[in-house]
This record gives C-alpha cells, sequence and structure tokens, in this order.
C-alpha cells in the first residue's frame, strides 16, 4: 500500500489501494480520455500500464494518446535505408498498441507548441478534450498554458519519494549515493517548480546491492504504472488527502554526461566504481585511458563483478592504483584501486574496436614484462607518463586479505619469512602495466591490440 494511502487509510479507514483494479467497477463519469508525456524506458512502462487498461472490457482510459520526442536518423544511409540514431521507447510501445502520437519541436523547450494533430489532421482528444495528462520521464518543462489545457490537470509519475531527488536522473542518484531505499511518487505537476508539486501516493522500493539502473527502471515503472492506474482510480480522493512537499528537504538531480562516468584513480574506490558502474549500466559504460608506446587507448568497462578470490599476485601491495593484473585461468581483469580494494572486470571495449572478453583483452593489450596501468585522464604522448601520485590523506596500502575471512597468513613457526612462489606458480600471473617508460617500444604489444597469437 502506498505511504499516503497507508496513512489515509488507518486516519479515515479508507479502502483506497487495497481494492484492485480488475474489481473495480468504472461508470460512465469515471471515464477518462488520457494524453501521456514521456520518452524512456521508465516512462515505456507507465504507458503499457495505461495502454493494457484501454483494453480491457469495462476501461477506466477510454482514449489514450502520446508525445514523445520525434525519431532522429543519421545523415547517412545503408542499403538505401535511413538508420535510426534514436527513438524513445514510449514510441515504439505506443506503434505496437497502435496509439496515436505527437512529436514536439526538437529542443528542451515546448515555448509556442501545443498539441493539434498528426500531419495537419485533427486528433481525437487532443486539446481540452483530453480529461488528463500523465507525464512519466518526459524530459521537457511543461508550462501552465499546458497544464490548463486539461480540465482534471496533469499528474506525474517520478521515481524517487519526494521532496528527495528532484530532476532528471532520480535512479542514477539514488545508486551513486549508495542508498538501500527509494520509490515512486505521483505528484501533481507544479506550474512553476520541476517535481515540486503536491504529493498524491507514494510506494517504497528497496535498492538490491546487485540493482543497476536498467533493473531499477523496469522494476520502479512496472510499480508505477499499477500505482498511475489506482490513483486515476480514485483521483478525487487523493486530491482532497494531497500532501504538499517540505521545499527543505528537496534534493535535486542532474543529467548525467559522458564525464561523469570516467574513473578517477587518484580518488575512486572499488565501492565508488561500482556504484557508477550500476548507474550509468547500458547507457554510458565506465572508461579509463590506457597508454600503450605513444598512443592513447580509451578503454569503456562494459561488465563488473565483486572480488571473491584473494589478490591474484604478491605484488599487488606495492603497485600503484590503477595497475592490472591477469591469471590465464580466471575470467577476468584484477585492477587495484586507491584504497587497496579490487575491481574484477571481465568485458572491455576500446574505442574502435569490438566489445571483448578479458581473455581476449589481455592477449591483445599487455607486455608480460612491464604489464598495464590504466590512466585517470589521456596522458601527453610526447613524454613519459608520471608516476602516481598519492593524494593527501592515503599511503601505499597493503593488500587485502583472502576473499573468504580477511585474516592475514600466519608467518612460518621458526620466524623465518615465507618463501617466494615458485617459477611455475609466478608464471601464471602477468602484470599489466604502464608502458609508456618504454619509448623504443622494445617486445610487447604493437600499440594496437592485436598481438595476439
Amino acid at each position: 500500500m502506498p505511504l499516503i494511502a497507508r496513512q489515509l487509510w488507518q486516519q479515515h479507514n479508507c479502502h483506497f489501494i487495497q481494492q484492485k483494479t480488475r474489481s473495480f467497477t468504472v461508470t460512465s463519469s469515471q471515464r477518462l480520455k488520457v494524453l501521456f508525456f514521456g520518452t524512456d524506458e521508465f516512462g515505456a512502462k507507465i504507458l503499457k500500464a495505461l495502454a493494457e487498461n484501454k483494453r480491457n472490457p469495462n476501461p477506466l482510459i477510454t482514449e489514450l494518446a502520446v508525445v514523445c520526442p520525434a525519431t532522429q536518423y543519421y545523415s547517412k544511409l545503408r542499403a538505401n535505408k535511413p538508420r535510426v540514431m534514436f527513438q524513445a521507447h514510449t514510441d515504439i510501445l505506443a506503434y505496437r498498441y497502435k496509439l496515436p502520437v505527437m512529436n514536439p519541436p526538437e529542443g528542451k523547450s515546448l515555448t509556442g507548441w501545443a498539441p493539434n494533430g498528426i500531419d495537419g489532421k485533427p486528433l481525437l482528444g487532443f486539446g481540452n478534450e483530453f480529461d488528463i495528462g500523465v507525464v512519466a520521464s518526459f524530459g521537457m518543462f511543461l508550462p501552465p498554458r499546458i497544464i490548463n489545457m486539461f480540465p482534471k490537470g496533469m499528474i506525474n509519475v517520478h521515481p524517487s519519494l519526494l521532496p528527495q531527488y528532484r530532476g532528471p536522473s532520480p535512479i542514477q542518484a539514488a545508486l551513486l549515493n549508495g542508498d538501500t531505499r527509494t520509490g515512486v511518487t505521483i505528484q501533481e505537476v507544479h506550474p512553476q517548480v520541476m517535481d515540486g508539486g503536491r504529493v498524491l501516493a507514494q510506494l517504497p522500493y528497496e535498492i538490491d546491492p546487485r540493482d543497476k539502473y536498467i533493473d531499477m527502471a523496469h522494476a520502479i515503472g512496472r510499480l508505477s504504472g499499477s500505482l498511475t492506474i489506482q490513483v486515476l482510480e480514485n483521483l478525487d480522493f487523493v486530491r482532497r488527502h494531497a500532501v504538499d512537499q517540505d521545499a527543505s528537504l528537496a534534493t535535486q538531480t542532474k543529467l548525467y554526461k559522458k564525464a561523469d562516468a570516467q574513473i578517477i584513480w587518484e580518488q575512486m574506490t572499488a565501492t565508488d566504481i561500482m556504484r557508477m558502474h550500476r548507474a550509468f549500466y547500458q547507457k554510458e559504460p565506465v572508461h579509463t585511458f590506457l597508454r600503450i608506446k605513444n598512443k592513447i587507448h580509451h578503454v569503456q568497462f562494459m561488465e563488473l563483478v565483486e572480488p571473491k578470490r584473494d589478490p591474484l599476485s604478491d605484488d599487488f601491495a606495492a603497485s600503484d592504483p590503477g595497475t592490472a593484473f591477469f591469471m590465464k585461468k580466471v575470467p577476468y581483469v584484477e585492477i587495484k584501486c586507491i584504497d587497496g580494494s579490487r575491481i574484477h572486470v571481465t568485458r572491455f571495449k576500446v574505442a574502435g574496436k569490438a566489445e571483448r572478453d578479458a581473455f581476449q583483452f589481455a592477449a591483445g593489450y599487455h607486455d608480460r614484462r612491464k604489464g598495464m596501468r590504466l590512466l585517470s585522464r589521456a596522458a601527453d604522448v610526447k613524454r613519459p607518463t608520471p608516476p602516481f601520485v598519492y593524494p593527501p590523506g592515503y599511503e601505499r596500502p597493503a593488500a587485502p586479505g583472502p576473499a573468504s575471512d580477511g585474516a592475514a597468513p600466519e608467518p612460518a613457526s621458526d620466524g623465518a619469512a615465507p618463501e617466494p612462489a615458485s617459477d611455475g606458480a609466478a608464471s601464471d600471473v602477468e602484470t599489466l602495466v604502464d608502458l609508456a617508460s618504454d619509448s623504443e617500444g622494445r617486445g610487447g604489444s604493437n600499440g594496437d591490440g592485436d598481438n595476439s597469437k
């Protein structure tokens, strides 16, 4: 039961969200004509719930149309056919359900725009004939002129527990901050403040430590679709008991860019990098730089996993953050972070090349004698790569203990130092480090990642 609905039910003995949609009897006065505004995966889940309701024998929604950004194409054709560069998820879903679609002008403003039909033809329900507007991840501010077009106003479905995480990226913000709980809020659209309207209903969502952005967008979207139908069924009731947001508790999110997914080895722990990977998964992979001879490679980490084994090398403690280790028998590359923690990367993508697994990446970009160190930024290829400098407050940490219990190995009984590993054991581990100091390029990779045999 949504938080606000649960409180109202306890205070007023109301039977709001406990009533199932399929048992709800719709009268002719309660039927709605809905104009939906949305773009991404999250918005598509709400649109799907509305479209499925429209198909019911006794639907709440009798007319449904969609407003979303127009499809964009590449300038060059392929096989005399246009290539799609961008298409809204809601546009794809609207085609599947045969819903009419309206595209506003390009840009982030609706100034001077109003829905007036498709291809110059009048569209049933547009304008004042629609009862209510529903907004979910639309990406544009809706001016009062458009809000006032609907007799019942507009409601917005937002994937956070407002007033926390107002703005365009609430799911990513929750993952980046390491939150264990978020949710969905249905609010009235405020004519001046983005995500500042009165709250009609809320539902919590517990974040699984393994959740990625795409997982949460779909899971919260499904919850939101069901909640949206229930709010529309009880619209008059929830509006009578709507709750104003406490603006003093509001936090804002931003529209994240490619630079926000860049790894800074001088600052970021394994926890920070894993949070970035989950927040930007399938949107903008976390990325770093690799220098081999006089060439800089831009490297994306496509898949990361939590370490579950001991470090791959005895040299781990003495290595710099960003140093990578590889063993032929394991399907990942291990990389050291600023606090001595580790990340395991199983899939890579080097700019201009196909995606590769850890074995293929190590075969193409390592040197058995020198190895490889990943960099926070592109280095000047005319100069040697500068040594790693620890920021204030950090010292070279010791290697983490065994993954099972974290205990350090016991010293020998006679107090002697443990013997080094045999040559055969040591040869299994390959350190992937910076090759910049070898300006003459003696041995190793040819710089293009194609030295695999």
